[in-house]
């Protein structure tokens, strides 16, 4: 039994690496393809990048995570930040929480490595309230198998992450714990055997709306060089609120608070009160109003208020912003990251998503019935012709029929253009003809096995869902489908893997130089000189193919009524 004993462990220890951080020594393991592939990679999991932000650092930004001796575990992945798990509705997680994992097959150590590999750092989605980086959902076996070093990563989420209440708590605490992140990249990624010079940001909804907005925060400036956002942008209407300490209030006040409305009484009580009960409270704040815009997340990015440059010289105790204006205004100043390649792209029936919605509300339906004037966008300048212009959105997307089980199809069409594509869209022109460096669109319209949401949510409907792209980039740990290696979806999964790494590497997903029998079409970028009337855009589906201005009757729908009544199309 002894001897049987001593061959594991000495098995396992042959599978253990040390990295050497600016901060201190990690361990590490070696681990083989989950996906069926010869060979593996060296995983490091739970690194601390910042410090629990507890206390006084509660709702303010994070520190970055003192040195220490020794050598600290990393075979383990640290606990994700407090949060709702979105299929169950049971909290899970801790403050102490901001980790980085990092993939990479090849370590500085290695006699084989001469040369750093290019680095992809992952923000996942989950509406700025739930989720993790955890390999659980964002396995690394597809992407690192390409010669790139993955790095995924935990930010502050809900209240925790994005509530706002004076210079205290300015918000954005999750975005800047995203900058504390990738400044730990910069420092340490080359002890992976990963480059700084060469760092890819790409998130998914509400990542990827974090992705563009590390694209327009001055923070965030020199930290990586290219970027992708997945079916989501800073422009759609769930991104962004209004600063507003009457939330952080309502939040105190429905957690007992009696008191003066005093922003640092209100804040020391919340700073007091545990994380689980805070995360609980989050939806109690939203109003009717907040409702009736169909946004539904209480907590998300805000433009903070309560810095200038001014008082900072005066040595007053403010941290530095993320965000000072709209990034709408940026984009019409030209004030953001203009010279990094960008790709950006939905899904088809991105909207399949508020299904979830409509069955723990079934009187949803009814209520937008009621109320259809609700979905009327609020950028749209309709002030003494809104009942018109409900009646016009209603007559386009629905015809006869009314808000019900026999339109649902039409609603999520509806839904995918308000919440997804008018924003990603205007990301895409506002990047194409601001920008000097060349901006990709795509189209996500392959319904296959590995669509993530639809299978989790248990949705039979044809129709690519929000986030079911995510199976084609990352292996899920609770997927075991075997996949014949000819499958349609096996072929669009090693299509959409090799895109986005040549991306990441070379800063065109389908470059000249590489002769790809798996890529047979070119990926060209928008052409800056006409993006209002013809947006290219790649179709990903069962074939790659060129296409120009995606879901055209729809879009030109939307151009039309912001050139009528805003004297512009967006």
């Amino acid at each position: 039994m002894r001897v049987v004993q001593e061959v594991v462990r000495s098995l396992r220890k042959e599978r253990e690496i040390v990295a050497s951080t600016t901060m201190g020594k990690v361990r590490g393991r070696y681990q083989k393809y989950r996906s069926g592939e010869r060979g593996g990679y060296y995983s490091f999991k739970g690194m601390r990048y910042g410090a629990a932000p507890i206390g006084a650092r509660r709702f303010r930004a994070a520190e970055p995570e003192k040195p220490w001796t020794g050598i600290r575990d990393a075979s383990r992945e640290g606990q994700s930040c407090p949060h709702k798990n979105m299929i169950l509705d049971t909290f899970k997680g801790g403050e102490d929480c901001l980790f980085v994992n990092v993939f990479t097959t090849r370590m500085p150590s290695d006699d084989s490595n001469k040369v750093k590999l290019p680095v992809m750092v992952w923000l996942h989605g989950g509406g700025f309230s739930f989720g993790s980086g955890n390999s659980f959902l964002y396995g690394p076996d597809y992407l690192v198998a390409e010669d790139i070093v993955l790095v995924t990563l935990n930010y502050r989420l809900g209240p925790l992450g994005f509530l706002t209440a004076g210079p205290d708590a300015p918000g954005n605490q999750g975005l800047k714990d995203q900058v504390l992140a990738l400044k730990w990249v910069r420092d340490n990624i080359a002890a992976f055997g990963g480059d700084p010079e060469q760092v890819t940001i790409f998130g998914e909804s509400a990542g990827a709306s974090s992705v563009q907005m590390l694209l327009l925060s001055p923070l965030a400036k020199g930290l990586f060089h290219r970027a992708i956002s997945q079916s989501g942008s800073a422009l759609n209407p769930w991104s962004m609120a209004q600063s507003s300490s009457q939330r952080a209030a309502r939040l105190a006040a429905n957690l007992g608070y009696v008191g003066a409305n005093n922003t640092e009484e209100i804040l020391d009580f919340l700073r007091r009160v545990p994380a689980m009960k805070l995360v609980e409270a989050a939806p109690t704040t939203l109003t009717a109003e907040d409702q009736r815009n169909n946004i539904g997340l209480p907590f998300v990015p805000v433009v903070e208020g309560y810095w200038n440059e001014e008082s900072q010289l005066e040595g007053e105790f403010y941290e530095q912003p993320f965000l000072t204006e709209h990034p709408s205004e940026m984009y019409r100043k030209r004030n953001f990251n203009s010279e990094v390649a960008y790709m950006t792209g939905y899904n088809t029936h991105e909207a399949m998503l508020f299904i979830r919605r409509l069955r723990k509300n079934p009187q949803l339906l009814q209520i937008i019935e009621n109320d259809f004037g609700r979905l009327v966008p609020h950028d749209l300048n309709v002030s003494d012709s809104h009942d018109r212009v409900t009646r016009e959105i209603r007559n386009f997307y629905l015809g006869n029929k009314h808000v019900g089980i026999e339109s649902v199809d039409e609603m999520i069409a509806l839904l995918t253009d308000l919440m997804f594509l008018q924003g990603i869209r205007r990301t895409a022109r506002n990047h194409a003809k601001y920008g000097s460096a060349p901006i990709y669109l795509y189209r996500f319209s392959f319904d296959g096995a590995l669509g993530l949401y639809k299978r989790m949510l248990g949705i039979p409907r044809p129709g690519v869902c929000h986030g079911d792209e995510l199976g084609y980039l990352f292996k899920f740990g609770f997927f075991n489908l075997s996949l014949d290696p000819k499958s349609m979806e096996v072929q669009v999964k090693n299509r959409m893997v090799r895109m986005w790494t040549n991306f990441a590497k070379y800063g065109s997903p389908t470059p000249d130089h590489l002769d790809d029998p798996n890529i047979t079409t070119k990926w060209a970028p928008i052409d800056p000189s006409n993006v209002m009337n013809s947006l290219n855009y790649l179709d990903i589906s069962a074939t790659l193919a060129m296409k120009t201005n995606p879901e055209p009757e729809r879009q030109r729908f939307w151009d039309q009524m912001y050139q009528h009544y805003n004297g512009a199309a967006m």
